[in-house]
């Protein structure tokens, strides 16, 4: 069993820090407010009071973890340069794991696997990869659109947005492929790495969005043919071939939410 300290609570840190309470693991995760780390102490999950860039005592459980999951939506390039300065100096290196987004690649209407040079390499998550990947111990998962409970597709434009570009294709990936992939990197030691953790289908925004609103029965986008928005496609093969994960929801228009 490992010592797994995950950054963060939210909406893929909590499910996937239970998830490897399940498999056995000494877990604990971060929230910045001490009334929700009391209620997630309660139901079972330990939990420490946290903020990005604090100063860390030598004796905090974060420092000595076996793996550090990074799991929070911050590109606070400093508070994150003064995390992983800590991490450096500490008598013990944990593995991190550094939750990234496909967003670092270029919307060039190209496929993009993890050799990708096409990145905006000026953009904070880009930078913080960058720093992230300083240590010898690291995997990035640069991962496509979030869907899964309580994040239907169908309701992401339900204010009014218009969608562009509906002939692009979209990247998506459910949470419990987030969590499995996680799952596997961690028992198969699969450090240093890169990981695009993407479904397997990329229909047409037109189409997808289309679908996903006939779910729900709510009125579907307006759509405009103006330029703008993702326009690119994930390769998501390198996570079947170096880790043997097979997804459980390959097929985006046949997900379960």
């Amino acid at each position: 069993m490992m010592r797994i300290q995950f950054i963060g609570s939210g909406w893929l840190a909590e499910p996937a820090a239970r998830h490897c309470q399940d498999l056995g693991h000494p877990v604990k995760v971060t929230t910045t407010d001490a009334t929700k780390a009391q209620a997630l102490q309660e139901t079972g999950l330990p939990a420490l009071v946290y903020r990005l860039g604090d100063e860390l005592d030598p004796s905090s459980e974060l420092l000595a973890a076996d793996v550090l999951v990074i799991a929070i939506t911050s590109k606070d390039v400093a508070a994150f340069a003064r995390l992983l300065q800590q991490l450096d100096s500490a008598p013990h290196q944990p593995h991190l794991i550094f939750t990234s987004s496909t967003s670092v690649y270029t919307n060039n209407g190209q496929i993009h696997d993890e050799s990708s040079e096409a990145l905006h390499d000026d953009s904070p998550l880009r930078v913080i990869e960058q720093l992230v990947m300083e240590s010898s111990r690291h995997t990035i998962l640069r991962l496509a659109g979030l869907v899964g409970p309580g994040r239907h597709p169908g309701r992401f434009f339900q204010s009014g947005r218009t969608l562009k570009n509906p002939q692009a294709r979209v990247n998506l990936v459910h949470l419990d492929d987030c969590i499995g992939v996680l799952q596997a990197i961690i028992e198969q030691h699969a450090w240093p790495q890169i990981f695009n953790v993407c479904a397997d289908t990329h229909p047409r925004k037109l189409d997808f969005y289309q679908a996903m609103a006939d779910q729900l029965q709510v009125p579907p986008p307006t759509f405009t043919t103006a330029k703008g928005g993702s326009d690119k496609v994930i390769d998501n093969q390198r996570i079947k071939a170096q880790l043997n994960y097979q997804l459980r929801h390959p097929d985006v228009m046949a997900m379960n939410f």
